[in-house]
């Protein structure tokens, strides 16, 4: 048998070992599993096999996978994970250098290890680390060697829902909330079996936010205050207070404005309390701005939403979040009829919003409008119908119900009926995708 050992010794030299320990040569310990050259592959530490390849090979060496695996010492299990809460906690906070650190230093750990949790962990981590910086081809390209080296990691539930939360966030940062939101419930379905608590709450959170997004701000409340009560039990209150910003979103979307304001000025006080970054309180004055713009209080709505961009350097806010700020500055300019104020912000919208489709093309929605209080008609046309197939890609039928609909009753205004009726029929079909019938269908199929 193997000898027990401290540090282990790698999988290709552990499985070669044995072989040579039992008299086997590569063809024989390879047949009916595996071809020779990757046999020779993997006991040469260049290939990393799954466990449908390295649990027959375990039987044919009367060994286990977790022998060939080698000797894992627990100090190193203890180590990777808390190097990658540290990851997660300086990610949070904006200690970006912090972070890189303790990333290099749980690579070298995984390079010296056989374990593969921590291969795994480590290779979720840095893909969480270049989403979070939005290196599209970095994290893709890395996501994409993870599923051919792991596929699916169904063994390890914990580390399951931790990768379907990553496909996730992949699919909420291209504007897939669909696709998003697929991935999120297929994780939450394995919460029973799951022992990460934190793991729950982040799923929670991300429903939350994606229900919110998909005009669901009744279900957003639901899970976001399931995330909350899970960190507040933790301490984790960076969490805490950047879920408190997603309820008072949710609060806001269902007319609950001073349960919204309640949920962001507490907000404000924790941040002040714990000296949280600018970001976290940029995106509060952000919702609040909002808030206030559906109180139809312009000047205020224009006091926070200015002190959004003021309380944070530009250059240190993401740039779409930047752009979503110009833009909310647009709709309320627009409501106090100041139309060169609000041209003056779409415009610094538009290119900060290249990389969020959904945000660019509602931005082509009010320079839409801008264009129709002046008068420009055929502008007011074109941006509408460039924004619908924006809408019509991503998938959105409250946007698309909502655009066919003014573009529908503007042909009818003008005169042109049947384009008026074919943008209004488009609008039927999306707000039925938002509000289905349940009392009674129609069939108006047609007649033989």
């Amino acid at each position: 048998m193997i000898e027990r050992r401290e540090q282990a010794i790698g999988l290709g030299n552990n499985i070669r070992y044995r072989r040579k320990e039992l008299g086997l040569t590569q063809s024989e310990l390879a047949e009916g599993i595996i071809s020779v050259p990757y046999l020779s592959l993997i006991e040469n530490e260049k290939a990393h096999p799954k466990s449908d390849i390295l649990s027959p090979l375990a039987k044919r060496l009367h060994s286990s996978v977790k022998d060939l695996l080698g000797v894992i010492d627990p100090k190193d299990l203890r180590r990777a994970d808390f190097l990658i809460d540290k990851i997660r906690t300086s990610l949070m906070y904006e200690r970006y250098g912090e972070a890189k650190a303790s990333l290099e230093e749980l690579k070298k750990l995984s390079g010296k290890t056989p374990d593969q949790r921590i291969h795994m962990k480590t290779d979720l981590i840095e893909i969480n680390f270049l989403i979070h910086f939005s290196k599209k081809e970095e994290y893709q390209t890395k996501l994409a060697a993870f599923e051919q080296r792991w596929g699916d990691p169904k063994e390890d539930i914990n580390l399951r829902v931790w990768y379907l939360r990553i496909k996730g966030n992949i699919h909420f940062l291209h504007d897939m909330y669909d696709q998003a939101l697929l991935c999120y419930n297929q994780a939450e379905k394995l919460f029973p079996q799951v022992t990460d608590d934190t793991e729950k709450a982040y799923i929670y959170g991300n429903l939350g936010k994606t229900h919110l997004i998909l005009s669901d701000p009744a279900l957003g409340i639901l899970y976001t205050e399931k995330a909350i009560n899970i960190m507040l039990k933790q301490d984790r209150w960076l969490e805490v207070c950047s879920m408190f910003n997603t309820l008072g979103a949710c609060y806001t979307n269902k007319g609950n404005f001073q349960g919204a304001i309640e949920c962001f000025e507490r907000v404000l006080r924790i941040a002040d309390q714990f000296k949280f970054s600018k970001i976290l309180i940029s995106r509060t004055y952000h919702e609040l701005g909002v808030c206030y713009l559906r109180l139809e209080d312009c000047k205020q709505a224009i006091h926070y939403l200015n002190q959004s961009l003021e309380v944070v350097s530009p250059s240190y806010l993401p740039a779409w979040e930047e752009g979503f700020v110009h833009q909310i500055l647009c709709q309320t300019y627009l409501k106090t009829g100041d139309l060169d104020q609000a041209q003056v912000h779409i415009e610094k919208a538009i290119p900060l919003l290249e990389s969020r489709e959904r945000l660019k093309s509602e931005c082509l929605i009010f320079l839409g409008q801008i264009y129709y209080h002046r008068g420009n008609y055929q502008e007011f046309i074109r941006y509408y119908q460039e924004a619908i197939q924006s809408f019509l890609r991503l998938g959105t039928p409250e946007n698309t119900a909502r655009a066919t609909h003014t573009l529908g009753k503007h042909y009818i205004q003008s005169g042109k009926t049947d384009e008026g009726v074919r943008y209004l029929l488009q609008a039927v079909d999306h707000y039925h995708q938002l509000l289905p019938c349940t009392n009674f269908e129609v069939d108006l199929s047609e007649k033989n």
